[in-house]
Parts: structure tokens; sequence; C-alpha cells
């Protein structure tokens, strides 16, 4: 029997998390009150000038100064717990595919396939929305990911190699 690898671990526990994290209703996850409470956002008015749309307006006008810095940390933890399951998912599955493009397409498709079933999870959970917008980005994540991993890999290759 062969041991399951720490990428396989690491997949697997980032997978429960979203499965958790997408079951739980906005009102149970918003940072809005700790933001309000425990941070002073004087300096987010500075920032009035930024709008955008993303499933509706982004600014501080429209969300307020809590809610406009809870958008952009919601987003940042898709994109870096996405980078994580790319880096993962790639260590994964190159151990078990060549050529290694092959290995990062198959990695990035399955990262990109948790995506879309985690946003459709969230159409299924009161108080929550599926966003097309999020798959796109946590794709970029896990590409992300994929493309740190096949950068270090290659450098731990060649000093692995030198030292031979």
């Amino acid at each position: 029997m062969k041991k399951i690898p720490w990428s396989g671990y690491v997949t697997l526990l980032i997978v429960i998390i979203l499965f958790i994290s997408s079951s739980m209703p906005y009102e149970e996850q918003s940072l809005k009150p700790g933001l309000s409470r425990y941070l002073n956002l004087d300096f987010v008015e500075r920032l009035r000038f930024i709008s955008f749309d993303y499933h509706g307006e982004v600014s501080v006008a429209a969300l307020g100064a809590s809610g406009f810095v809870e958008f952009f940390i919601r987003k940042a933890a898709h994109v870096s717990i996405f980078i994580v399951l790319g880096i993962a998912l790639i260590d994964l599955t190159i151990r078990l595919l060549r050529p290694y493009l092959l290995a990062g397409l198959f990695a990035y498709t399955v990262a990109v396939t948790i995506a879309v079933f985690d946003e459709f999870h969230q159409i299924l959970t009161g108080g929550r929305t599926g966003l097309i917008q999020d798959v796109l980005l946590d794709g970029t994540g896990a590409l992300i990911g994929i493309v740190l991993y096949f950068s270090f890999w290659k450098k731990k290759t060649k000093k692995h190699l030198v030292r031979i």
C-alpha cells in the first residue's frame, strides 16, 4: 500500500474547508462587525474614488468602509486558498502523470471543477450566491499555485542535478 503524500491531505483538507464554508449563510461569515469594532477604518474613506462592478457595485459608498474591506478580504481568501489547492493538486498529479504539461492541465481542471462545485453548493445555501467571477478568481489562484510549484520544482531539480 502506497503512503498518501502531504498534498493528498492538503487537498482533502481544503475541500472540507470549502464545503463547510459554503454551507454557512453569509450572516454567519460576515466580518463587518469585527472590522468595525476592532479596526480603525478611517483610511478607507480615502479610497472613495474606487468603484467597480462585481455582482453589484463595489465601493465605499455602496458597501460602507467595513463592507469594502471585507470584500477584498473575502476575495483574497478565494485566491490564496486556491493557490494552496493548486500547489497541492499539481504535487499530487505530477506523481501520477507525465508529461508535466498534462499534469498541470489536469491539476488546473480539477481545481476549477472544485471551484464550480463550491459555487454551486453556495447557490443551495440560504443567503448565498454562486458567482462565475469567483470561479474565475479561484481558477486564477490555482494557476498561480501551479506556476509557483513548477518554478520552485524546476529550480529544485536543477540544484539536485548539479550535485550529482
